[in-house]
């Protein structure tokens, strides 16, 4: 098997606030541009990388604090605090609108993927992290979070992380970090909804402090973690096809 298709998402693009739900945020225009509103830099990110595959990004600019599309429906931080104050009907409102139409067309476009690509998809979901969570400071310029079970992603992320940490940037590549790469999110849904051996999902994570305040390191580790993408997803078809043995 070898990665005949790659699907690249964004679930927290922006922090944008329909119209009919402003009412809801008056008063919380900072939040809103926090890391708790969206994540800065991940869909530049996620546009970059598809651009060098060739393919769309599938992605929304909704705000994560009207409803987090990175999460399942029993999820507890599924609403904030914010929409969480909406009635249910309301809250099944917002579903229908922005929750259930991204998450079934992910559904869709990767399946259409797989019955036409004649192989497993390599599924690229890409967010950013805040240097600092409840006190904790992240130490990490990126980190790739994939299921260890899994041997498509496995293998996939410790070829990038390699080729990553073999940079004159040393970059601080971390696996599974600064979340569990099994935790609940999309790829979680994906990975239990789709046939095993059709699929690899990788959620990329990336540091919004060089986003908002060290550019040219962030512009330089986007582009290096575009091209080690690129490099290890063929490398992987070639030692699928045994032809090499290292990226």
């Amino acid at each position: 098997m070898e990665f005949r298709s790659v699907f690249v998402s964004c679930e927290h693009g922006g922090n944008d606030v329909p119209t009919e739900y402003a009412g809801l945020f008056a008063g919380a225009e900072e939040v809103l541009k926090t890391h708790r509103g969206w994540d800065p830099g991940a869909l530049a990110a996620a546009r970059h990388f598809a651009g060098l595959f060739g393919v769309p990004v599938h992605f929304s600019t909704v705000t994560r604090l009207l409803v987090d599309l990175n999460r399942s429906l029993g999820s507890p931080t599924l609403f904030s605090e914010f929409s969480g104050r909406l009635s249910e009907e309301e809250r099944e409102t917002v579903l229908e609108r922005y929750y259930t139409p991204y998450r079934q067309g992910t559904m869709e476009q990767v399946q259409k993927l797989i019955e036409t690509g004649r192989g497993p998809v390599l599924h690229l979901s890409i967010h950013s992290f805040t240097p600092v969570f409840n006190g904790v400071v992240r130490r990490a310029e990126i980190g790739l979070l994939y299921d260890p079970a899994s041997g498509l992603e496995k293998q996939f992320c410790h070829r990038v992380r390699a080729r990553l940490r073999r940079s004159p940037m040393k970059w601080l590549v971390r696996s599974n970090y600064p979340y569990r790469g099994t935790g609940d999110g999309l790829i979680l849904t994906m990975r239990r909804a789709l046939t095993a051996g059709t699929y690899a999902g990788v959620n990329l994570e990336l540091p919004q402090g060089l986003y908002m305040e060290r550019r040219e390191r962030w512009d330089r580790l986007i582009e290096e973690t575009g091209e080690a993408l690129l490099r290890c997803r063929a490398a992987v078809r070639r030692r699928r096809a045994g032809k090499v043995r290292t990226a």
